[in-house]
């Protein structure tokens, strides 16, 4: 009897052992990447949600579907993605808002020689001759920046609609008139 219930005992032992490890005990959320724990092949995310970049160990490197990793439809891939559009949309915003810095920073220096007095004249005269309104938008762009007109003045300085006025513009250096 007692080597009966040692046996049962070492079989039991062994068969939940050999069990296999959930998904969630064998796929890490780590940072930017899921990590296979069994493995340390990493998953991840780079130009769409619709394809894993599968890094093997070895260094070697694949592209599989969202819909054939073995976590697909669980909560770590629905986390992940999350994440990963969440992240994806700071750096889209971080990005925009450097260049519309460079835009802004680039405007001052053009006109950095100019006094407020200077550039609306050279506004007034570009109106007046009907030039190009990217050029005339600059203008007050940076008379606005300088604190000199308000934003709310702006549209009836370009004689336009306020929803038409587009600050971050980006053009190249003016013709000195």
């Amino acid at each position: 009897m007692k080597k009966l219930m040692i046996a049962l005992v070492s079989a039991s032992l062994l068969f939940a052992c050999s069990q296999e490890k959930s998904v969630e005990e064998r796929y890490l959320y780590e940072g930017d990447k899921i990590v296979d724990v069994e493995t340390g092949d990493e998953y991840l995310l780079e130009e769409s949600e619709e394809e894993f970049i599968l890094v093997h160990k070895d260094g070697s490197t694949e592209v599989i579907p969202m819909e054939e990793t073995p976590f697909f439809g669980t909560t770590l891939s629905d986390e992940y993605v999350n994440d990963w559009k969440k992240s994806l949309e700071a750096r889209k915003d971080l990005l925009l808002e450097e260049k519309k810095n460079k835009l802004k920073d680039a405007r001052r220096a053009r006109y950095a020689e100019f006094t407020d007095e200077e550039l609306m004249d050279k506004f007034q005269k570009m109106h007046n001759d009907k030039e190009d309104m990217t050029l005339q938008m600059d203008l007050i762009a940076e008379l606005v920046e300088r604190g000199a007109i308000s934003d709310e003045d702006a549209p009836d300085l370009l004689e336009i609609d306020p929803e038409l006025i587009n600050f971050d513009i980006e053009i190249e250096a003016p013709e000195s008139r």
